[in-house]
């Protein structure tokens, strides 16, 4: 399997859009063979992503403002019909790619203009592995501080276990057992500044999620500080055409029973999943992942609920038919991850290069934490 020369696209893309690491195309994703015929050498590597073109942005609920990334706030503007404003998602060289014609000939166009304004031309900032869209990545940069762990040395924190339910809107739903390390434990072990804010986390299919680190309103946005609410088991029998009650921790349980987590349910970093190390990602015939490990980020329920049939299934009865305003964390549990980026990156750095921090991470067991973390911490 190559998994490095997959021409494909991350999930929130449609215009101007490159892949992170190796995914799957998406929304008739057609740009980014223009930018890789144009510079080859970047292709796997920090530009070779949505960033490239799409520009993240910020929301404002009940007085407080969470910052998106590229692909959040895509689906935000959007959206997953594809009817909202997807110019307002492109940063200032993707503007000027869309401007240019969107094609080849409009790469080599832009390159000797500045379109961030920084006072690097494009072709300087690509050739440095820098955004040529976003004014604060430019070559004077350095690389954020970052920590690599590997998973004795994951297995060494402290750990934590947990039993719930993953809520998923268009697939299966089903009740596990997953043990591994807090976020939070995790961050304050790498380090992490009084000034961050978030976490984003990656995987090498082209998925990235942002977490704050407190709670918030929006329904979307899982936190990593503090516990979530207790929530109870639902078991009906006519239910396990759509809920996976297979998993051996749901043995003995009853339906409408209390679910007892020592220590609270929390955001998690998974390294097991009823006691068995996580299978590894691979990319499948469809180039599409196969698996969650070695490491998956599962976020309980914020407002509990039973499970509910799929969002796809043409049998909307009940028990329990799908409900939008039901919480279906499953999707936001983000699988294989490789990277976390502490947000926001701290002044004077730019991102790191991932063009080895996807499957090679994978493959090695590894997982990188940077970002707004201390410089040489240990």
């Amino acid at each position: 399997m190559n998994r490095k020369t997959a021409i494909v696209a991350c999930a929130c893309l449609a215009l101007g859009t490159w892949l992170l690491f190796a995914a799957y195309h998406h929304q008739g994703e057609r740009d980014s063979v223009h930018f890789l015929k144009a510079y080859p050498d970047k292709a796997g590597g920090k530009l070779d992503q949505c960033a490239l073109c799409h520009s993240g942005g910020s929301l404002e609920k009940n007085g407080s403002t969470v910052v998106l990334g590229s692909c959040q706030w895509c689906h935000s503007r959007y959206g997953y019909d594809r009817k909202g404003p997807l110019a307002e998602t492109l940063n200032a060289y993707g503007r000027d790619f869309l401007k240019a014609g969107r094609d080849g000939a409009a790469i080599a166009a832009i390159a000797g203009i500045d379109s961030d304004g920084d006072g690097f031309s494009n072709l300087e900032e690509i050739a440095a592995d820098r955004f040529p869209g976003n004014a604060a990545d430019d070559p004077k940069k350095v690389a954020a501080p970052m920590r690599v762990y590997t998973r004795s040395q994951l297995e060494a924190l402290p750990q934590h276990t947990q039993f719930l339910l993953q809520n998923a809107a268009k697939s299966e739903d089903g009740y596990a057992e997953f043990s591994g390390v807090t976020m939070e434990a995790l961050l304050r072990d790498a380090g992490i500044l009084d000034s961050a804010t978030g976490i984003t986390a990656f995987s090498p299919d082209g998925w990235s999620q942002y977490h704050p680190l407190r709670p918030h309103d929006d329904p979307a946005m899982y936190h990593v500080f503090g516990a979530y609410p207790a929530a109870k088991f639902h078991h009906l029998a006519a239910a396990a055409t759509f809920c996976d009650y297979g998993a051996p921790s749901c043995r003995g349980r009853r339906h409408g029973e209390d679910i007892h987590v020592a220590g609270g349910l929390r955001l998690l970093l998974a390294l097991k999943r009823e006691g068995v190390p996580l299978a590894a990602a691979v990319l499948n015939k469809d180039n599409r992942l196969d698996g969650e490990g070695p490491y998956r980020v599962i976020v309980p329920q914020k407002v509990p609920s039973p499970p509910d049939r799929s969002s796809k299934s043409s049998e909307q009865v009940e028990p329990w038919p799908y409900q939008a305003r039901w919480d279906h964390n499953a999707g936001s549990s983000t699988r294989s991850v490789t990277l976390i980026r502490v947000e926001p990156l701290p002044a004077g750095t730019t991102d790191i290069d991932r063009s080895e921090a996807g499957w090679k991470l994978i493959d090695e067991g590894k997982i990188v934490i940077y970002g707004a973390i201390r410089e040489g911490k240990k």
